[in-house]
């Protein structure tokens, strides 16, 4: 006897219309269940002109590229960019109702992008990446009052099998909110430790297999992923704890 299963559903849904001159408006209805109200959670509009790009509505934001940090709540809020010189791109932020506003910096130096996000605060956060010799290198740091949270991750594809190495320095665990990362939830995680982890995949002749060792919290969970077509099987088991066997079909159109 398994016991008892639990069975979840959602679906998200983006509309965009797009003009002739090029200005778009973006709807996106998120996490519908059966029986739900439908409710648009982001609405915004993107335009540019000379230039200078505008995007202004509500929507969700995303430090680096979310090795610590998922995407924020949906804001009412709006933000311009355009290029300066020496710097790639520029981008200069504003959330209703908010006094300040927030500038965000992007530029190549040396085969290495960077991007600093929220540059005139003290917490501001800065990420960085590159390919070193056939390695895909990421970086992620923010210095908060409480600490500093650091996180990399290394990859590689050797004879057709996909191998990245991830590690969280975690001093401030209240700028640690990914919760379906590379290592899955690790919002859990606990200050002055560090969150390790492996992920190895491969294309088989029965599907794509994903194998992960993740170490969190002084201990660790091993997990199995057969992806085949929509459906995703996996099991996972984290030491002291149940193991857990999951089936996900993953539609998209």
């Amino acid at each position: 006897n398994p016991g008892a299963a639990t069975y979840a559903q959602d679906l998200d849904i983006t509309m965009v219309g797009t003009n002739d001159a090029g200005t778009s408006v973006t709807a996106k209805i998120e996490n519908l269940t059966g029986g739900s109200n439908v409710t648009a959670n982001q609405v915004y509009i993107e335009s540019a002109i000379e230039g200078i790009s505008f995007k202004g509505g509500n929507y969700k934001s995303q430090n680096g590229a979310g090795l610590m940090q998922a995407t924020s709540a949906v804001t009412n809020q709006m933000e311009v960019a355009f290029d300066a010189a020496g710097i790639a791109g520029v981008t200069v932020g504003q959330a209703s109702g908010d006094g300040n506003a927030t500038v965000d910096a992007s530029l190549t130096v040396a085969g290495v992008d960077l991007n600093v996000q929220n540059a005139s605060n003290s917490n501001r956060y800065v990420s960085a990446s590159a390919t070193v010799g056939g390695l895909e290198v990421n970086a992620e740091r923010q210095v908060t009052t409480t600490g500093t949270n650091t996180a990399g991750s290394v990859g590689a594809t050797i004879g057709g099998v996909n191998a990245t190495v991830v590690m969280v320095d975690v001093n401030d665990t209240a700028g640690i909110t990914q919760d379906d990362g590379i290592l899955g939830d690790i919002t859990n995680a606990v200050n002055g430790k560090d969150v390790t982890g492996v992920v190895v995949s491969t294309a088989t002749t029965v599907g794509l297999v994903t194998g992960k060792y993740i170490d969190k919290n002084d201990a660790t969970t091993l997990v199995g992923e057969l992806t085949r077509g929509v459906w995703t099987l996996g099991h996972s088991k984290t030491e002291n704890v149940d193991g857990v066997t999951t089936a996900k079909i993953n539609v998209t159109f």
